[in-house]
Order: C-alpha cells, then structure tokens, then sequence
C-alpha cells in the first residue's frame, strides 16, 4: 500500500498560500474586519492571524510573532513536523492514533486562551 505525506503536502500548500498571501497586503485594508472585534469591542482569540500570515509569507517572525504568537510558533514546528511526515512515507508506516490526552487539550485551551487575553489587554 502506497503512503501518501499528507501532512507534509499540507505544510507545502499551507507555505505556498502565505507566499501568495503577501501580494495582498496592499489591499489587506479591503478584507472584512472580524465580526467579533466589531460587535464586542475586543479581541478574538484569532485576531491577528491574517497578519500574522502576511508576515510568515515576507519571512519576518518578529512581525508575525507579534500579531499572533501561537501561530507563530506552529508554523515554527512545520518543518520538523514535514520531515516526520515525509519519513514515514518513506517507511511506509501508517499514521499513528491521535492521543487521547485530557491534558494535552486543556493546555491547548490554555494557550489560546491566554493568546486571546494577550491580544485584549493589547488592544489589537
């Protein structure tokens, strides 16, 4: 059976759109705004990202880190993550079980969840 590397194929599209992505920062300004922002007055706990992704797409990380810092650190870990994709299809091994961790996902909660308070104390 032949193995596909999904993961690493996605990493490669999900690169290419933050390149094209750059080509629209000069008409970034004509994209909706969040509907969140407009109606509470604050932050999502996705503010940011769009920018955050026009930075990835020019390669600067400070800027990117800025406007939304945990998607920053995830494209940051797209690499290694490629690579473990890529090494399995070479192996032909399947992908593993996803883990059943109730602390894995009350830290990605938290996380966001700080990302979002970090994002309203600075007004973006």
């Amino acid at each position: 059976m032949r193995r596909v590397p999904w993961v690493a194929l996605s990493i490669l599209l999900a690169g290419f759109v933050s390149w094209l992505a750059t080509f629209l920062q000069p008409v970034s300004n004509l994209l909706p705004g969040c509907p969140f922002k407009r109606l509470t007055g604050f932050a999502c706990a996705t503010c940011g990202m769009t920018r955050c992704v026009m930075a990835l797409g020019r390669w600067d990380w400070r800027e990117a880190f800025h406007w939304h810092p945990a998607l920053t650190a995830a494209a940051a870990l797209l690499p290694a993550l490629a690579l473990w994709d890529l090494r399995r299809a070479w192996r032909r091994d399947p992908y593993p079980r996803l883990p059943d961790s109730k602390a894995a996902r009350v830290a990605i909660w938290l996380i966001l969840l700080g990302v979002w308070a970090m994002q309203v104390a600075r007004g973006i």
